[in-house]
């Protein structure tokens, strides 16, 4: 296994902490008791951006091409973002600004998506 796997393992682990439990990341993840939903849910989003990184670094090895390497990690970033608002959505509640967030991370992510499914040959 590269040394790049082995430290993506290691983020990925310390991101999904981050996202399930930011109160034990406080100086990472802001304010202990945020006024409003949506600082509670964006409070997760660190956590989950360093869970992209983690997925990146676990799924990319190498870096060239790179313009692949570029749509794996928006990819990633944003698939680690996506999934800590998804479940700063379900635990703490629901906010329509959020839902607004998660439809433009889902788009970004499809573009990201397509240019790799593109670029692999596969259409």
């Amino acid at each position: 296994m590269p040394w790049t796997q082995s430290v993506g393992i290691l983020l990925a682990l310390v991101g999904v902490a981050m996202a399930a439990f930011p109160g034990w990341f406080g100086p990472l993840t802001g304010s202990p008791e945020p006024a409003d939903l949506f600082a509670t849910i964006e409070r997760r989003i660190r956590g989950g951006m360093l869970l992209g990184v983690g997925l990146f670094f676990v799924a990319r090895t190498e870096l060239r091409p790179w313009l692949d390497t570029l749509a794996s990690g928006v990819f990633y970033f944003m698939l680690g973002a996506l999934l800590a608002r998804v479940l700063g959505l379900v635990l703490d509640g629901n906010d329509g600004r959020q839902w607004m967030l998660v439809g433009v991370e889902s788009v970004f992510m499809t573009l990201a998506a397509a240019w790799l499914w593109r670029s692999s040959s596969g259409g």
